[in-house]
C-alpha cells in the first residue's frame, strides 16, 4: 500500500512540474509559429537598438574628450587618461613622464599671417606629437597653443630619447603658408610620475619645467 501511495505521489509531482515548466515541444504546440518568430524578431530589433545606443554613447564620449581642430585629446580627455594611468601606476608600480609643450611666438603667427595660418601651425604640432607618441601614449591639445604628451610605462632612458627627439622635431618644423616659411618652435617641460604621484602635482611640475625652458629660450 505504501509503495502504491509513493508511486502515485511521484506521478502527481511529475504532472505538476510539467504544468509549471512546459517543454519546448509543448510551447510550440501552445504558441503559433508566427508568434514565436515575432518574439524573436522583436528581441533581435531591441538588441540592435541597444548596440546602436552604446555606439552613439561611445561616439559622444569621444567627441567630448577630443579637440575638434587637431583630433588630439582635449584637456578633459587628457585628465581622464592621466587619472587611469596614475591608478595603474599605483596598482602595478609603473612609471612614465608627462611632457607639456607651449609654442614660442605663436601670437606673432596669428598677427602676421592670420588665424588660418595659426590653425595650420597647430595641426603641424599635432602631427609631430602623434609621431612621437606610441599607441599606448596620449597626445593632447590642452588649450590655445598648449599641448601635452603622456608617455606611459617607459624607462627614463627611453623617455629621454623621446624627449630630445620631440624637441628637435618641433624646432625643425616649418609651415609653408602662402609662399612664406613660418618656423614652428616650442618649449617642452617634463615631469616623471610613479605609483605615488597625484595628477595636480604632476601637472604643476611639468608646467614649471616648461616655463623654465621657455625662459632659457627667451634669454637666448
Amino acid at each position: 500500500m505504501g509503495a502504491l501511495l509513493e508511486q502515485t505521489s511521484f506521478a502527481d509531482d511529475r504532472r505538476a512540474a510539467a504544468l509549471r515548466f512546459p517543454s519546448a515541444r509543448a510551447i510550440e504546440r501552445i504558441a503559433p509559429t508566427q508568434t514565436v518568430q515575432e518574439i524573436l524578431a522583436y528581441a533581435a530589433e531591441k538588441e540592435q537598438a541597444l548596440a546602436d545606443l552604446r555606439g552613439r554613447i561611445a561616439e559622444l564620449e569621444h567627441m567630448v574628450q577630443t579637440d575638434e581642430l587637431t583630433g588630439l585629446l582635449n584637456r578633459r580627455g587628457l585628465e581622464s587618461a592621466a587619472q587611469r594611468t596614475l591608478a595603474n601606476a599605483a596598482r602595478y608600480s609603473e612609471a612614465g613622464v608627462l611632457a607639456l609643450i607651449d609654442l614660442d611666438g605663436f601670437k606673432r603667427v596669428n598677427d602676421e599671417h592670420g588665424h588660418a595660418a595659426g590653425d595650420a601651425a597647430l595641426k603641424v604640432v599635432a602631427r609631430i606629437l602623434r609621431e612621437h607618441a606610441r599607441a599606448t601614449d596620449y597626445a593632447a591639445r590642452l588649450a590655445g597653443d598648449e599641448f601635452a604628451i603622456l608617455w606611459v610605462r617607459a624607462s627614463p632612458i627611453a623617455i629621454e630619447q623621446r624627449h630630445r627627439s620631440l624637441k628637435a622635431a618641433l624646432d625643425a618644423a616649418v609651415l609653408i603658408w602662402e609662399g612664406a616659411e613660418i618656423a614652428v618652435k616650442a618649449s617642452v617641460g617634463t615631469a616623471a610620475y610613479n605609483g605615488t604621484t597625484l595628477l595636480d602635482d604632476l601637472m604643476q611640475r611639468a608646467d614649471k619645467s616648461m616655463y623654465f625652458q621657455k625662459n632659457i629660450r627667451n634669454r637666448g
